[in-house]
């Protein structure tokens, strides 16, 4: 899979994970707020990682 394929489909991911979040805060259950929240997080430090990489490998 292309890099940009997949940085597309991470960010999408991210997002989803942040909407999720504000979704689920408005029913105030927090346990779930919390996993979508750090998830997102999760996702995006491995976002970070990969471009990292990406642009070591490129040089």
């Amino acid at each position: 899979m292309k890099y940009e394929t997949k940085m597309l489909i991470l960010a999408i991911i991210i997002v989803s994970c942040f909407i999720a979040t504000a979704i689920v805060i408005s029913y105030r259950n927090y346990g779930l707020m919390a996993l979508f929240f750090f998830s997102g997080l999760a996702l995006m430090g491995y976002g970070f990682k990969l471009k990292s990489e990406y642009q070591r490998d490129e040089q």
